[in-house]
């Protein structure tokens, strides 16, 4: 949801829908997909939030703008009125569905990069598809589009955990930097990072979280044609998400793997002073325009007295090799290399890059060697 009419946001609300159980839609319906629908709902206390995550994805004026200012916006109200807190609103699960599947169909209608979902609860240690298999199926059609579902962590501190949806293994999960401890809690050590490069006091963090963004001191547009500095991961995310619509436009073939994956490679490295062993990777959209990932060889070579094949998926030359071949690998490639023994041979193992005795998985940070063993059955 957004106010379109905010001069940071005029003209870029190209479609508008609305989902709420709790009867915020126009009429005090509980969805519509007619013009005005996107517009924040009815309470003030919490309804601001949309404008200021869609100022800051693609906000354009004349002293600022958002990450990608020339993108456009579909804004979608999911919020209801909060029973237990008058005046503050919450979300139903299913509207946030709905939503998702508002954007997937409207994927041929148009040329969507990304959705924002700076929203979230509970706590999850670990990848929680299983927990909600319909919201899961829905970021990954979402995914197969090409479109990212970009979600912020949660503000609640975590270091090992973050809030749902963001645990979705499908899903973009964004966490924040900052450049100064903000916040309730307080720094208990010195960091290693940079002053502008700091996990913000607040972010949830996770191994497997995806991404991190500025999300203190951001100043943005908010209901009513003015502009608030706000903090939490709900301004990191969009950061994000405008970061997809800008290298969707340069490479518009890429899938939501290869521009992760991008971002990934092309961001600064951060390492989270309350936990060190989690680093991540802090976007550099410039520096992911430009960035060239390095390229390492794969060496394969055969041993024993059998012979066989080995194919590699993907390729990074000749598909199959019978005897030894380099193959070249762009940085973070993941490559699947399968031994199939000929005729009065068998496959008796890997050694070098791979040690089992199934398909040999590397994935290409370093130039790497493996070799296949076939013994014969005669």
């Amino acid at each position: 949801m957004s106010d379109k009419d905010h001069p940071f946001l005029a003209g870029k609300v190209v479609s508008e829908a609305c989902y709420s159980l709790g009867g915020s839609c126009p009429g005090g319906s509980s969805s519509s997909t007619a013009v005005g629908s996107g517009v924040p709902c009815p309470y003030p206390k919490s309804c601001a939030h949309g404008t200021h995550v869609a100022g800051i994805a693609a906000g354009h004026g004349e002293a600022a703008s958002g990450i990608a200012k020339d993108a456009n916006l579909i804004a979608i109200q999911v919020f209801s009125p909060d029973p237990d807190y008058p005046g503050y609103a919450f979300t139903w699960y299913s509207d946030v569905l709905a939503a998702l599947n508002r954007v997937y169909e409207l994927r041929d209608s148009f040329d969507i990069s990304s959705v924002n979902l700076s929203l979230g609860s509970g706590r999850f240690r670990t990848a929680c598809d299983n927990e909600y298999p319909a919201m899961t199926a829905a970021i990954a059609n979402l995914r197969s589009a090409g479109i990212a579902t970009v979600v912020s962590s949660g503000n609640d501190g975590y270091t090992n955990d973050t809030e749902f949806p963001a645990c979705i293994s499908g899903a973009v999960s964004v966490g924040a930097v900052s450049d100064e401890n903000w916040g309730p809690c307080v720094m208990k050590r010195r960091t290693t990072t940079t002053a502008a490069d700091k996990i913000a006091c607040y972010s949830n963090n996770a191994a497997f979280m995806s991404l991190l963004a500025p999300g203190s001191a951001i100043n943005s547009s908010v209901p009513g044609g003015g502009y608030e500095t706000w903090h939490g991961t709900s301004m990191a995310a969009p950061h994000v998400a405008g970061a997809w619509a800008v290298l969707k436009q340069k490479f518009p073939d890429a899938s939501v793997s290869d521009l992760l994956r991008l971002l990934q490679q092309s961001g600064t490295t951060v390492r989270d002073y309350r936990s060190p062993r989690l680093v991540h990777a802090r976007i550099d959209v410039a520096n992911a325009l430009d960035y060239h990932p390095p390229v390492y060889a794969l060496t394969y070579s055969a041993a024993g007295k059998g012979t066989g094949t080995v194919t590699f998926s993907p390729s990074g030359g000749a598909a199959t090799c019978s005897g030894s071949c380099t193959q070249s690998y762009e940085g973070g490639s993941v490559v699947t290399l399968t031994a199939t023994a000929a005729t009065g041979s068998r496959f008796t193992g890997w050694s070098g890059a791979c040690r089992k005795k199934t398909a040999c998985v590397i994935t290409m940070s370093q130039a790497q060697s493996v070799t296949a063993a076939f013994s014969s059955s005669r």
